[in-house]
């Protein structure tokens, strides 16, 4: 079963991989760092998070972190049981993929998946109401994503894996918090500008 998704999984990245302009990889490699984006994220919750009560705002917030360290967390341990080597790392396919990168990091599931679609899922259903700007999260995640395959940093299921492990854990706690918002509103119905309709 491994042998056949590899296969696929090799025949697809050397597709995507073969894609690539040279000129543009400079792009890809800055879509793909994290950090680089923390000014937009900054922006980006700013704005869609002044519509709700400081209570609302407080525990979005607090919980969108916490699913982050946790999705960060899970991955790193799943990677550390699998060991699988990234495409870019792996000597049997020297030569094979332009290299443009060389992460130290196993490779199965993606991180930069798993992180970016539980983050939109998260936020794009608690503040997608009242913020309808908020959906260019996709864009983002869909970029973010794409970029781990421009640079071979990752297999076609690393990214599909990464989405459904990302996916569900941004709905679990999206749930978690409409549960907690909800308490809020109960306890001071007066300032209530509820989310959990959403």
């Amino acid at each position: 079963m491994f042998e056949f998704i590899q296969k696929y999984d090799v025949i697809i990245l050397d597709f995507l991989n073969e894609l690539g302009n040279p000129n543009v990889d400079f792009i890809w490699l800055f879509i793909t760092k994290k950090f680089v984006w923390v000014p937009f994220f900054v922006t980006l919750l700013f704005f869609g998070l002044k519509k709700n009560t400081n209570n609302q705002a407080r525990t979005i917030l607090l919980f969108g972190i916490l699913m982050f360290c946790f999705v960060t967390g899970i991955t790193e341990i799943v990677k550390l049981i699998f060991v699988r080597i990234r495409p870019c790392n792996d000597p049997a396919l020297n030569g094979v993929f332009r290299e443009l990168i060389n992460p130290e990091s196993y490779s199965f599931y993606s991180g930069h998946a798993a992180a970016s679609v539980s983050i939109c899922s998260f936020f794009v259903s608690l503040l997608k109401t009242n913020f309808k700007v908020i959906y260019i999260l996709i864009v983002w995640a869909t970029l973010f994503m794409f970029s781990r395959l421009y640079l071979a940093a990752h297999y076609p299921s690393d990214i599909l894996v990464g989405i459904i492990v990302g996916f569900t854990i941004g709905k679990l706690f999206v749930r978690i918090v409409k549960n907690k918002l909800d308490v809020l509103d109960l306890q001071n119905p007066t300032n209530s500008k509820s989310v959990t309709n959403c």
